[in-house]
């Protein structure tokens, strides 16, 4: 009889054998990918109010911060909600203080 047995994949991926050790270690990946929310000059705060001000249903391309993860987009804006401070994009919204960049497309 043959002492060594072969083990399939198990041998190339000895940290994931378990089915539980998987999702823990998915989950640490992602806890380690994250970044904290950015800080924006005033200039760049400035130069975002007057695209949102100047706002003619152009194609944009947004920059934000959501999670811990940075996103970017290009994107056309439903609703501009000052009261709320809410961007609606056509996906989904985004807090004013959420948004890194916005410029033209």
């Amino acid at each position: 009889m043959n002492e060594s047995t072969d083990r399939g994949m198990m041998k190339w991926a000895p940290y994931q054998s378990l089915v539980e050790q998987g999702k823990y270690l998915a989950a640490m990946m992602e806890r380690k990918s994250r970044v904290p929310r950015p800080l924006i000059s005033s200039d760049r705060a400035e130069e975002i109010n007057r695209i949102l001000l100047d706002y003619h249903h152009e194609i944009l391309k947004a920059k934000y911060w959501e999670n811990g993860h940075i996103y970017e987009e290009k994107t056309l804006i439903r609703r501009i909600d000052a009261q709320e401070q809410k961007l609606y994009l056509e996906s989904h919204p985004i807090d004013f203080r959420n948004l890194i960049n916005l410029e033209y497309a």
